[in-house]
């Protein structure tokens, strides 16, 4: 589960959908279904969910195969992995209601279109979707929300396997053109962000903390020595002894944070403890972490119940751009500033400085 401030991605997608009106969602899932399935039942969204099980990952066009055997009506179609404004469903839900089309496509400006393929446009008609390339026809591109008719099945439970073996929900809607039906577009409004590279999660959280609104619990611990900016979100429980909050920062439940220390545009989750002196930055502190004294974390993500050493530096800042490991492949963050990302009970010990641009696996010691 992709964490954003004190709730999910999912979790966000369908407060989102609550406050849009929807009432009943269908959720496709697959591997590791069981975290998705416990989670959602451990926490009310006012929603009624139904899950509909996808045993073999074979892509979008296949995800909705399988759930067309039980959605038997016009529905909304959003990935499971975006960010967006929390007003939007509601403004597509109404162009679609209004639209004889049998899809609309949310579109989106991107300065890098060449990352995620384009769509090209005529008018409110999309009238070509295209594979990534280093030279797209468009800078639109393709956010991975939509709105179809019940009869975009027809369709889409035609759709063959593409060359890379995956059935394309873009596949899908090109034989909807190519039968002669209109695909509309709206502009998704405000930010929107695929979390499809780990570092995403650090933009994902800083896009959730620039919505915050302010709250401090009555039941939270701030020493008058104490500087907090506004807004914050300071959840009960927390021990906060002369320090420094600046806005936007979220600090979770039963996180003590020492004195001297000073964070800014950041989220420390649950049962977090830092201590003295330290310095965190544009980073996402996970479930039950310990920081030593005198650290400094800066555009990192540190993994659940790691636990940070004594005078730890998280180096970020780079005079070029950062390259990150994915699945043993150097990628180009695009990026200048970039720390470390953690997995999980990871143990950094003291006096170690960790370079820009670092993946550290579950369970090492450094």
């Amino acid at each position: 589960m992709l964490p954003l401030g004190d709730t999910t991605i999912l979790g966000n997608i369908l407060k989102i959908f609550k406050s849009s009106g929807i009432s009943k969602i269908s959720i496709v899932v697959g591997h590791k279904s069981e975290i998705i399935k416990n989670y959602l039942n451990e926490n009310d969204f006012g929603i009624q969910i139904k899950f509909i099980e996808q045993k073999e990952r074979l892509g979008t066009g296949h995800a909705l195969m399988i759930a067309s055997k039980y959605v038997k009506s016009d529905f909304i179609c959003v990935y499971g992995d975006l960010l967006f404004r929390q007003d939007f469903i509601e403004s597509l839900i109404s162009n679609f209601m209004s639209s004889d089309s049998i899809a609309i496509m949310a579109l989106t400006e991107s300065d890098t279109p060449e990352f995620y393929g384009s769509v090209l446009v005529k008018g409110d008609k999309v009238v070509g979707i295209f594979e990534k390339s280093d030279n797209p026809p468009s800078n639109l591109i393709n956010t991975g929300i939509y709105c179809f008719r019940k009869e975009a099945f027809e369709y889409i439970n035609k759709t063959q396997l593409s060359p890379r073996g995956e059935y394309e929900l873009t596949d899908s809607i090109k034989m909807m053109m190519e039968s002669g039906n209109n695909i509309k577009w709206v502009t998704l409004g405000g930010k929107w962000l695929d979390i499809g590279r780990p570092w995403d999660l650090i933009d994902a959280n800083e896009f959730f903390l620039e919505s915050m609104k302010n709250y401090i619990s009555k039941n939270s611990v701030i020493s008058s020595d104490s500087k907090i900016g506004t807004p914050v979100y300071i959840d009960f429980g927390a021990f906060i002894e002369n320090s420094v909050i600046e806005s936007p920062c979220l600090i979770s439940k039963n996180t003590k944070i020492s004195k001297g220390t000073k964070i800014s545009c950041s989220v420390i989750r649950e049962n977090v403890t830092i201590g003295k002196n330290c310095i965190i930055e544009n980073s996402l502190i996970m479930d039950r972490v310990k920081i030593g004294d005198n650290s400094k974390i800066s555009y990192s993500i540190i993994g659940e119940e790691s636990n940070i050493g004594n005078n730890v530096v998280f180096e970020s800042s780079s005079d070029k751009n950062i390259f990150f490991e994915i699945k043993g492949v150097m990628v180009d963050t695009n990026r200048r500033k970039l720390g470390s990302i953690l997995g999980k009970r990871v143990k950094i010990e003291d006096n170690k400085i960790i370079n820009p641009g670092q993946k550290i696996e579950s369970n090492k010691i450094i």
